[in-house]
């Protein structure tokens, strides 16, 4: 079958999985709970907050129960949990659904099913795969997937082939490894990603909904409405676009993201696409922090059921995002001062509580994470965020000073439509008003606090995911902000004012060219562009021996391609086996910088010099590597005498071959 029908129908299983597995059970959950209102909402609302608690709520306690009792037993735990959740749901939508009024929610969710397809597929044309610039991250989704299901919990390295765990924030993938065992042979790892980033996008949409009607700054206005509003600021990113035409003028290059091109504060649909699990941790994160501050409010609730929700939720949080999960922790630490102060000692009591409860239930994750990475320095570091334009103008000291002085300004233009709405918000609405309930009142602690975070830390380990990931909560406020402005001074009609409406065709015009870079980054002619997807016929020919491998080769056997690449993607997108060392980028989920250079240096010369057979099978043994991966694109392979032409593969194409190490030597080169 092609490879995009293949994909495609994969990611329509995934998504359509994600109902019993994350949709019903968040219904149950919220209607065991009632927490943020759920029972007194309406059908559209209550579906939009079971997505938010599925995502929310589930992913420390199917990790748990992974760890416990393995992947068949959560997938049913979840599907009984759902079947919970199915009849009161059923009750709901054929008492109260308008078939007229769901249609454009309908059209919504197909248009969004449609984007995340396209970002995320591969486009087969018979002669050749091209794959979609995300493939830089999916590989990373796809693999660890793939180690879930096959080990399950705490991972394995999918990176690097070692005796320990990886040391890896999974629980997101633990939800892609229940949509992938659920979806037998027709969902992968990639597909189940897929799925569940469809999923997050919704859940993202009722967790908005919740913090609009939780902080009443939208109660005077038609629900409608503020849908309306949300959702036509929902897709606009920054003013990166403006970066994208400078750059254009200085080398006379597209560089195919915009976001790449300073310290990035991605939009919401490429950060959907790209790491759904950072957008799954500001769900969690803030969910924890509504229900609290709904406590706070003097809404009557069993207070045992919002210090476990919440404490569950940011037990998710720390396992779907370390980065979010450390900006949630200083907002709450933030938010517990506060209280102090004005000796509210229950809501301080409160959010002590769930804390504890969050700790008690991430602890196995957090000593696994700790004790299987390797790394020798800090994992943090400060430093002033840094800035585009002005990167490489100065000596460090001065560099660190001119970073400081624009740092409004690199946020003000990272963050485009949503920092004027935020300042046209504080404008025109009072702060007595802004923060008149609990949760108004944390949007601004949670904004400042992560603010400060992505301004002045980051993260060391191979990129600066703190400083990317941190501002997500932010970047919530902001869009609330910004929509509530919007509802106030644009009038029944929606009609923008001048400097927003520019502001947002400048972000609509940022995420555009990122999702057209996507698929046309081939034409860019950004030199570091180049090893991407290089050779579409070389990359088809092997996805269809990776899908051999995974039906013919023992699942525990180690296969090994030319890992001499920048990246190299194909063996997490597509295998089924463990890999002896991925790339240069190994050490991802936790391996040592040391141990990846002595394999890489094992392992690097089998693929570029001419070694006879007996050399290449004492360097691959030595690296415990059980077979090879040898593509046309590999210097031995136009070599008629090497070991690659010698003995009988496992499997054999025109541009692929994979050999067992034991069936090489012989003194062939």
């Amino acid at each position: 079958m092609n490879a995009s029908l293949t994909d495609a129908c994969g990611v329509l299983v995934a998504t359509l999985l994600g109902v019993p597995l994350i949709l019903l059970p968040g219904y149950a959950l919220g209607s065991l709970t009632g927490i943020l209102g759920f029972r007194a909402l309406g059908t559209g609302d209550r579906l939009l907050c079971a997505a938010t608690l599925g995502l929310g709520l589930l992913p420390i306690l199917d990790s748990l129960l992974v760890q416990a009792a393995g992947i068949p037993v959560a997938v049913l735990a979840n599907v009984g949990l759902g079947l919970a959740g199915l009849a009161p749901a059923v009750r709901a939508v054929r008492s109260r659904i308008d078939l007229a009024a769901a249609a454009g929610p309908l059209a919504l969710m197909l248009l969004w099913f449609g984007i995340v397809a396209y970002a995320l597929i591969d486009i087969d044309t018979g002669t050749g795969l091209y794959q979609p610039v995300t493939v830089i991250d999916l590989v990373k989704h796809a693999s660890l997937t793939r180690t879930i299901v096959e080990a399950g919990l705490p991972p394995l390295d999918p990176f690097f082939a070692r005796p320990e765990r990886a040391g890896y924030y999974y629980f997101f993938y633990t939800l892609c490894a229940l949509v992938d065992w659920a979806g037998g042979a027709l969902v992968d790892g990639r597909t189940a990603f897929a799925g569940m980033a469809f999923w997050t996008g919704i859940g993202l949409l009722g967790l908005l909904d919740r913090l609009l009607a939780a902080t009443g700054l939208a109660r005077e206005t038609s629900r409608r409405r503020v849908r309306l509003a949300t959702l036509l600021l929902l897709p606009a990113g920054g003013l990166d676009i403006l970066l994208v035409v400078r750059n254009r003028i200085e080398t006379g290059l597209w560089i195919p993201m915009p976001e790449w091109l300073n310290e990035q504060v991605l939009n919401w649909l490429g950060s959907l696409v790209w790491v759904p699990h950072h957008v799954a941790g500001a769900i969690a994160g803030w969910l924890g922090l509504l229900a609290l501050a709904e406590a706070a409010d003097g809404q009557r609730r069993a207070p045992g059921a919002t210090v476990i929700v919440a404490g569950t939720a940011f037990a998710a949080c720390a396992g779907l995002s370390v980065w979010v999960c450390l900006g949630t922790v200083a907002a709450a630490g933030t938010w517990l001062a506060l209280l102090a102060i004005e000796r509210r000692w229950r809501a301080a009591g409160r959010l002590v509580a769930s804390g504890l409860v969050a700790a008690l239930l991430a602890a196995p994750y957090l000593s696994g994470l700790l004790a299987s990475r390797s790394e020798a320095g800090q994992a943090i570091v400060f430093a002033v965020r840094s800035f585009g334009p002005i990167e490489g103008m100065a000596d460090s000291w001065v560099l660190t000073l001119l970073r400081l002085i624009l740092l409004p300004l690199n946020y003000y233009l990272a963050f485009g439509v949503f920092a004027a709405g935020a300042f046209l918000f504080w404008r025109i609405v009072p702060r007595r008003e802004a923060q008149a309930r609990e949760a108004g009142r944390l949007l601004t602690i949670v904004a400042v606090t992560s603010l400060l975070i992505g301004g002045f830390l980051r993260s060391a380990i191979l990129y600066n995911d703190l400083g990317w990931r941190v501002v997500l909560l932010a970047q919530v406020a902001t869009l609330v902000w910004t929509v509530a402005a919007l509802i106030r001074v644009a009038g029944e009609r929606l009609r923008l004012p001048g400097l927003i409406a520019a502001l947002l065709l400048l972000g609509y015009a940022t995420t555009l060219y990122g999702f057209a870079g996507m698929r046309a980054y081939p034409a860019s002619g950004v030199p570091s562009f180049a090893f991407l997807n290089g050779r579409p016929d070389i990359d088809r020919a092997l996805r269809t021996a990776y899908t051999w491998a995974g039906t013919h080769l023992p699942r525990t056997r180690v296969l090994q391609h030319a890992p001499g690449a920048p990246r190299v993607f194909d063996f997490g997108l597509y295998g089924g086996q463990p890999v002896g060392v991925a790339d240069r980028e190994a050490r991802l989920f936790g391996a040592s910088q040391a141990a990846v250079a002595e394999r890489l240096a094992q392992v690097e010369p089998i693929f570029r010099d001419a070694l006879d057979g007996d050399e290449v099978r004492r360097r691959a043994t030595a690296a415990g590597i059980d077979a090879l991966v040898v593509t046309a694109q590999d210097a031995p392979w136009a070599n008629p005498d090497s070991w690659v032409w010698h003995g009988r593969p496992l499997y054999a194409s025109p541009l692929v071959r994979i050999l067992a190490v034991d069936d090489l030597g012989g003194g062939a080169r």
